[in-house]
């Protein structure tokens, strides 16, 4: 369907642009105005033999459609740099004063989230200046929301018992249900905050769903480096390589 789209934009495109050539052309008397039809036939027969300039017309539409987002991304970024990478509210592990901040949107719902994380794991152990900012966006079920409540609260809280219940939530190879979250929260000595929802937290989640929003992830997991976005679960490999070339354009910077 997108490549249909993609060869009628084209063609539309070329149309455009031969009629706006024909019109900026310097005006011809009666006797000499080429017409329409002639001019259409023209075009057609132009298209026809030299398929090339179809194709040529596809790659520059695509590449001026991919330009158009990274910009608008970019500006994103800018816009939302102190929100994604700096909110006091949001829990994180890693480095204290980082060299890079990668924002992590993640569900406790969800099966690829808890896959992904033994690879941040690693990553925040490989490179001991990079930090993760957890954005916890609740939008798998009311368990999700109920496990969000608790974790947020428990950072605003008991910060040091944040990673503890945050991994033994995370552990739970099904989804979560109350009993679950208040079994752990009994495990992880977290149990007075389970009906005691802190203030800032209702604030925290708005913040991190409308970020979420606002660069196109449409799930979880998704992750936002300095200058780029990963939506999805993706190889370890794929996630150091795009850690070293973030952390070398901070350190040209």
């Amino acid at each position: 369907m997108k490549m249909k789209l993609s060869v009628i934009s084209a063609v539309l495109s070329i149309g455009i642009f031969a009629t706006q050539m024909a019109w900026a052309a310097p005006a011809k008397t009666d006797a000499t105005a080429l017409p329409q039809a002639e001019f259409n036939q023209m075009l057609k027969e132009a298209l026809v033999n030299n398929p090339e300039i179809l194709k040529e017309a596809i790659i520059a539409l695509q590449a001026h459609e991919q330009n158009k987002v990274k910009a608008q991304q970019d500006q994103s970024l800018d816009n939302n740099k102190a929100a994604l990478f700096n909110n006091k509210m949001d829990p994180w592990m890693g480095a204290k004063n980082p060299e890079l901040t990668i924002a992590y949107f993640t569900d406790f719902n969800c099966p690829y989230c808890k896959k992904i994380e033994p690879l941040l794991d690693r990553l925040v152990e490989k490179y001991p200046e990079v930090r993760v900012v957890y954005k916890l966006v609740p939008i798998l079920g009311a368990s999700s929301k109920e496990a969000t409540d608790l974790a947020l609260t428990v950072w605003a809280n008991e910060p040091a018992k944040f990673a503890g219940l945050h991994k033994k939530l995370m552990s739970r190879p099904s989804r979560l249900d109350s009993g679950a979250i208040a079994k752990v929260g009994q495990i992880t000595g977290t149990e007075e905050w389970l009906d005691n929802t802190a203030a800032s937290v209702e604030m925290t989640i708005e913040s991190s769903m409308t970020l979420m929003r606002e660069f196109g992830l449409s799930g979880t997991p998704g992750l936002i480096f300095a200058d780029q976005i990963v939506g999805g679960l993706v190889p370890y490999e794929q996630l150091e390589q795009q850690v070293k070339r973030a952390l070398e354009a901070q350190r040209k910077q």
